[in-house]
């Protein structure tokens, strides 16, 4: 973690600790994803995780307003931790600490996993009302991604990948309904305790195509068909009504997913570069 990274974290822990009332809390680091830092806060009488966004997260399309609003939603139906404090001028949120576990790569393939994976998933779907935010489309995010690749001589193959893109897109008609999307469901997001899931890490949230929100987890995961076909049943119907239409997002999923890491690499984040590699052979005509 560069310095002034180290800074911005430490000024938002000391920001929290004072808002929250803690008393000598326990701060200790956890893992966290590409571009977000993460600490537990435990004193005596709380237990909390404070997430610091990277600096140029919104750039990659991540929005405060959009993760405080759909994490918030989410947990009022037991999907989320509940938010106890956000200062959006340093960029954090702090939740409630959640008991649990985050799945490992290989049990993304257990199909009792997934049909109770799918049977969530619907669960977030049939959330309402809506926030007034707006809506997501992966296409247009991956567009945007592409466009700035394109546009900053950054890769090879973005021009190329974007006018495949527009022509995917142009196939795909509109969503019949937009949901409470999380539309970034890989295990690295997902706790799991007693059977029962939280999701954390909303800042890419929104009203979505469902659709695009099965595509992302199934695609994170290289789910075969069997393990879709789990997915799908914990799903419910309307899964499998969708599912030509899931196959169509995969693609669309997967040039998301290449132009995000592409566009984070700008920003100066470290990316998994065999992960980027995999994607450009999915992408690959």
């Amino acid at each position: 973690m560069s310095g002034s990274a180290q800074a911005r974290l430490a000024s938002a822990v000391t920001a929290a600790i004072d808002a929250l009332g803690l008393e000598r809390p326990e701060v200790a680091p956890l893992e966290g994803g590409v571009a977000n830092r993460s600490v537990r806060l435990r004193d005596a009488n709380h237990d909390f995780v404070l997430k610091l966004a990277g600096d140029g997260v919104a750039c990659l399309g991540a929005r405060a307003e959009s993760e405080i609003a759909m994490q918030s939603l989410a947990a009022a139906a037991g999907l989320a931790p509940p938010i106890v404090f956000a200062d959006a001028t340093r960029g954090f949120i702090v939740a409630r600490h959640a008991r649990g576990r985050m799945p490992e790569a290989g049990e993304m393939r257990d199909p009792h996993l997934l049909r109770r994976l799918g049977a969530w998933i619907a669960r977030l779907h049939s959330l309402a009302p809506l926030p007034m935010l707006p809506a997501v489309d992966f296409g247009a995010r991956a567009a945007l991604y592409l466009e700035r690749l394109a546009r900053d001589d950054a890769d090879p193959e973005a021009a190329a990948l974007l006018a495949e893109l527009d022509l995917r897109r142009a196939r795909l008609p509109a969503p019949e309904r937009l949901a409470a999307c999380h539309h970034d469901l890989h295990r690295r997001n997902l706790i799991e305790h007693n059977e029962r899931f939280l999701a954390v890490d909303w800042e890419y949230a929104g009203p979505g195509d469902p659709a695009a929100d099965l595509a992302a987890c199934i695609g994170y995961h290289t789910l075969d068909d069997d393990a879709v076909d789990a997915l799908l049943q914990g799903y419910g119907a309307a899964g499998d009504a969708m599912r030509k239409r899931i196959d169509a997002l995969a693609w669309i999923f997967d040039c998301l997913w290449y132009g995000w890491n592409a566009a984070a690499s700008l920003e100066g984040f470290e990316i998994d570069r065999a992960e980027q590699a995999a994607l450009a052979a999915r992408l690959a005509p």
